[in-house]
């Protein structure tokens, strides 16, 4: 026994290094992220997770100081692996991506330092971490506005169920005396993502069978989405809950009602399926003596290497220059052929959530009466402490619109733009929008970060505008159409004086 525990030292010793290089080498990216998770609700159960995977590696501390450490170059492989992610990340200007390369770099080093045993011990605890990293805005984005419309019809449904009489538009429900808009802190996305993450925790300790926990973790989202939109329409029934203790509480009602139905449920999976008996894990079962291999080390001098030889490229490909557009949009022209325009008004705290550094929004009118407006947002670089361009499909369903049709449409060659017909209580708008990204007319916005990565990686920039045009449809779409595609055509040329190539 003495043995086993002098001869775990050194690969302990060698994991110590590895580990406090790694963290090193992310503390840019760790730091900025537990600072998020600490004044973000929607994520702020991720705090706890490091300390519930510690705590794991704690029970089974015993074994991993039995195990016999068979050092693997194949962890260095995925080290560098973790490495590349992260720099893809940061030139893209991502969040996800470099987050999710610590936790790849961390398998990497139990596998360099300990072998498959090892990581094979330990991955749940490693896991277990990547829920605590918050989705990307791209995904969240797409998830939230439906769950947030869910949420509105649910609650709808439920007070209508009750005899008050409601109107709901999009995601606003109007009371008669008050109205209620359900943000993206009512959607329910964060207790899906928090209650998911207790029902992986939940499932290690007390159901293991697979089929049995992807019904459990199934189960969990609808029971998340139904409470929350029990809770929504109770906001509506006692405007107390809108705010203060009681909204709090009334969010702990949603965990406690959802536990208590993954508890239920997973009796009722036992008692159909009665669990086989266990057998006892691989790493208990007797092991074969190590191969001979080169020294600990020199395993631990590679990756040491690797780090510091990757350290300057990371930093480079997180700091990108700001690119100023061309001229100030203070100078945009007014008239565009027969149009005549003049600068709008826009609400700042709107702008604000942009974090734009430069934008237009503009209205343009003709002699028949159209009305077109222009919507400029310019980012002198898309960095993770700055904005990013994005689709303003949600923030048009957000705000009560409905999306009735989209495509994507060219208006001259080589120009497409994204099409759509949105349509609120009758009122119909016929909306153009691209990306003007460092010379690249672009409609897709995983194609952008695609660029996004590339000409951060060659060019050095990560500069990009989103420039969106809508008209009223009057009765003829076509009619709509031929007017605003004639008045994109017009503004290509004037974009190109302001907008860097």
């Amino acid at each position: 026994m003495q043995n086993n525990k002098s001869s775990a030292v050194y690969p302990l010793s060698s994991l110590a290094i590895l580990g406090a290089i790694t963290i090193w080498f992310y503390w840019p990216i760790l730091s900025r992220m537990f600072l998020y998770l600490f004044h973000n609700d929607d994520y702020s159960y991720g705090l706890l997770l490091p300390l519930v995977s510690a705590y794991l590696v704690y029970q089974k501390w015993p074994r991993i100081r039995g195990t016999s450490w068979r050092p693997s170059w194949w962890g260095l492989a995925i080290i560098v692996a973790g490495i590349g992610l992260s720099i893809i990340g940061e030139l893209a200007a991502d969040l996800y991506v470099p987050r999710v390369s610590f936790v790849v770099c961390l398998g990497g080093i139990l596998l360099l330092v300990g072998g498959w045993r090892l990581l094979r011990l330990l991955i749940f605890p490693l896991l277990l971490l990547l829920l605590m990293i918050p989705l990307p805005e791209l995904i969240t984005n797409k998830l939230t506005l439906p769950l947030q419309l869910i949420s509105s019809q649910l609650a709808a449904f439920f007070l209508h169920l009750i005899g008050i009489p409601v109107l709901r538009q999009g995601n606003i429900i109007d009371l008669g005396l008050r109205q209620m808009q359900i943000v993206d802190a009512c959607s329910g996305l964060r207790y899906i993502l928090a209650l998911l993450a207790l029902g992986v925790i939940y499932c290690y300790f007390y159901q293991r069978k697979p089929w049995k926990v992807l019904v459990l973790l199934i189960v969990l989202i609808p029971a998340t989405i139904f409470a929350n939109g029990l809770r929504v329409a109770g906001m509506g029934i006692f405007p107390a809950l809108v705010e203060g203790f009681w909204h709090a509480f009334s969010g702990w009602l949603i965990f406690l009602f959802c536990f208590v139905m993954l508890a239920a449920v997973n009796y009722l999976l036992n008692r159909l399926s009665p669990p086989s008996v266990k057998q006892a894990p691989e790493e208990d079962k007797i092991q074969p003596p190590p191969k001979k291999s080169l020294p600990l080390w020199s395993y631990t001098a590679a990756a040491v290497g690797v780090i510091l030889l990757f350290t300057p490229v990371a930093q480079r490909a997180s700091h990108a220059p700001n690119y100023p557009l061309k001229k100030g949009f203070e100078n945009f022209p007014m008239n565009i052929d027969t149009w005549q325009g003049h600068h709008a008004y826009i609400d700042p705290a709107m702008v604000a959530l942009t974090k734009s550094h430069a934008h237009l929004y503009a209205e343009f009118s003709d002699p028949e009466g159209d009305l077109i407006t222009l919507w400029i947002a310019y980012y002198e670089t898309q960095k993770k402490a700055g904005g990013f361009v994005h689709s303003p499909k949600g923030c048009f369903t957000a705000s009560g619109w409905r999306i009735a049709q989209a495509k994507v449409i060219e208006i001259a060659p080589g120009k497409p733009v994204n099409w759509m017909v949105t349509d609120r209580l009758g009122t119909k708008l016929l909306v153009y929008y691209w990306f003007m990204q460092r010379g690249r007319w672009l409609v897709d916005e995983t194609l952008n970060k695609f660029f996004m990565a590339y000409d951060g990686l060659l060019r050095r920039r990560t500069d990009g505008s989103l420039i969106r045009l809508t008209i009223p449809i009057h009765g003829n779409t076509d009619q709509a159409q031929q007017r605003l595609t004639a008045f994109a055509n017009s503004l290509i040329p004037i974009l190109n004086q302001y907008i860097p190539d």
